[in-house]
């Protein structure tokens, strides 16, 4: 290992160990952020033809 390489700031990151619950308004936020950072487009849907999960 080169000396500039063990200067280098180290990340640690913990994950839990099972999976999170997803609730619906999670996963339409975890989407939303998903369509933002794609170059995707999406398609506009008519209100009344979208599955909502209360």
């Amino acid at each position: 290992m080169s000396a500039a390489r063990s200067e280098e700031p180290q990340i640690r990151v913990i994950l839990p160990a099972g999976l999170p619950e997803l609730t619906p308004a999670v996963a339409r936020a975890l989407l939303a952020v998903l369509i933002e950072v794609t170059e995707v487009p999406v398609l506009d849907v008519p209100e009344e033809e979208v599955n909502r999960d209360s």
